[in-house]
């Protein structure tokens, strides 16, 4: 059984738009998949991407753009998952004791969205800003 998963842009595409030549097929990995996936979450559960899932040949070019940003945040933010995970961390040494708290109650998944994807969400059919402003 092969596994299908979203990809909306391609290397050459994501290189472009960042105008960068430091992505190849071999280092590009699953990052493109997961930014992808990540972005198909977030408008699935919020705006309008459903199972009738673009491809990198369907795919608006707000979408292909919002991508390779997603792309390059996750690079940037090697650390997402755990920030917004909800969870907490204390240390305690002798009378001394420091406390963390990461993310927060609820799921924080739509702070993974990178800043600059969302405004190119927002210029297509993808994006419907009274719904953007109140998950921001």
């Amino acid at each position: 059984m092969a596994i299908v998963r979203s990809q909306y842009v391609t290397v050459a595409e994501l290189n472009e738009i960042l105008g960068v030549s430091t992505y190849t097929d071999l280092n590009i990995g699953t990052k493109i998949y997961e930014a992808s996936e990540l972005i198909k979450q977030f408008c699935f559960d919020y705006i309008s991407i459903s199972a009738d899932d673009y491809t990198t040949v369907t795919a608006p070019n707000n979408l292909k753009i919002a991508t390779a940003y997603q792309v390059q945040y996750n690079d940037e933010n090697p650390n997402i998952d755990y920030e917004y995970a909800g969870a907490s961390k204390s240390v305690s040494i002798g009378k001394t004791s420091e406390s963390n708290i990461y993310g927060g109650a609820g799921s924080q998944e739509y702070r993974k969205i990178a800043p600059k994807a969302k405004r190119y969400l927002l210029d297509t059919s993808l994006g419907d800003d009274t719904l953007f402003t109140r998950i921001l």
